[in-house]
């Protein structure tokens, strides 16, 4: 546990010198590359850290000795079994697959941070605190998959589908179950308002009544391995989806909040709360957090876009309000006013900002502390050359 709570001391020490002052371009691509370099270092290194990584290095194994006579394997996709072969062809040493492949996972995060959000500190805590880092660390075909439709957002926005969709195809060849971002691309293009929030609360219901008959069908036809498995018959515990449903219902206050939305903040509002959707449907099955994934990537953006927003909207707010309560009038009066409402809008605002970075922390270490592995099986922590770090898991866990 050590090194992932030395891991966000850094972020946060590297923040406080890239991100305060005046900022540049150049500032945030070095705080974000930083940043990321720091977690393909604990990525990079690990050994039998994640609950699949054993699966995934006997496979890979078996596939470089294999040679590209035999491109299949188990039920895994054709470009994840490619890469396998093409690693396989140089050595068969399951720690350069998994040096390869945690540059792969991490790349699209970097580029989709740095490109696109307006405050990389909120957007890379949030990365590492909502389980996305030791996602990737352990669903490594579908943590491949999430980087690749990282470099689709921007067609996402601005509406593009065929680009879109060429995107999101070529992650399927990875993982599957990207697919499911075709109809996200679909609900994106409705319009945020009351109307689109009760779509989600109607679907929820109408998922809680028909979901049992609708997996037993499928099952019976695909992926018949997860009939009457645990991630149908169970579901995720509560505790796992608390948090960003947090998140998701500060997005519909914003939503509420902030009349006049751009394109881009009604994008992350659905992807939210489409975060949002998945995380209640798993606690009725396991097998749906999945899907909640692909959607929570983007969470990273949403959020600070939502502060933004919402400060945005906030100040006018307090101005209107201050004038009618003071009755102040002229120049110097108007000044005042300026100056009181900018100090609450920014009290309110980093007050906001605190709460949302302290509760993804707590979140995270629920997340560490409470399965016996940690979440995704990251813990212990274990590196390639054997390097002992001191262990301090017994401690928090006692």
């Amino acid at each position: 546990m050590l090194v992932y709570l030395i891991n966000i001391l850094l972020i946060i020490v590297w923040a406080l010198i890239l991100c305060t002052g005046k900022q540049s371009a150049m500032k945030k691509v070095l705080y974000v590359a930083v940043c990321f370099i720091q977690l393909y270092l604990i990525s990079a290194y690990r050994y039998r850290v994640g609950a699949d990584y054993s699966m995934y290095a006997v496979g890979f194994f078996k596939m470089s000795i294999s040679g590209f006579s035999e491109m299949s394997y188990e039920d895994w996709e054709i470009g994840f079994i490619l890469l396998n072969k093409v690693i396989g062809y140089f050595t068969a040493q399951p720690g350069v697959f998994v040096m390869i492949t945690s540059l792969i996972i991490l790349i699209g995060p970097a580029y989709l941070i740095a490109r696109y959000s307006i405050n990389p500190f909120v957007s890379i805590f949030l990365y590492v605190n909502l389980y996305l880092f030791y996602l990737d660390m352990n669903y490594i075909r579908q943590a491949i998959a999430m980087s690749v439709i990282c470099f689709a957002y921007k067609f996402l926005v601005e509406k593009k589908f065929w680009r879109f969709l060429f995107i999101i195809l070529l992650a399927a060849t990875f993982h599957l179950t990207v697919i499911y971002m075709i109809p996200v691309f679909l609900v994106c293009l409705i319009p945020v308002s009351s109307r689109s929030h009760l779509l989600y609360l109607f679907g929820l219901l109408f998922y809680y009544i028909l979901s049992d008959g609708m997996l037993g069908i499928i099952l019976s036809k695909f992926h018949t391995e997860y009939s009457g498995s645990v991630f149908i018959e169970k579901g995720v515990y509560f505790y796992y989806c608390f948090y960003p449903l947090l998140l998701c219902a500060f997005m519909i206050v914003v939503s509420y909040f902030v009349k006049n939305k751009s394109r881009t903040l009604s994008v992350l509002i659905h992807l939210t709360m489409m975060m949002g959707f998945w995380q209640i449907v798993m606690t009725k099955h396991a097998l749906f957090e999945r899907f909640s994934y692909y959607t929570m990537l983007f969470a990273v953006l949403a959020v600070p876009e939502g502060l933004k927003a919402f400060k945005t909207e906030l100040l006018p707010y307090f101005k209107r309000k201050l004038l009618r309560e003071s009755g102040i009038e002229g120049e110097e009066g108007s000044r005042i006013i300026e100056r009181k409402a900018k100090k609450k809008t920014s009290s309110i605002v980093s007050i906001t900002i605190a709460a949302i970075l302290v509760l993804a922390f707590a979140y995270n270490m629920i997340g560490l502390i409470v399965p016996e592995n940690g979440v995704h099986g990251v813990l212990p922590y274990q590196m390639r050359d054997g390097m002992k770090l001191p262990n301090i898991d017994g401690f928090f866990k006692g």
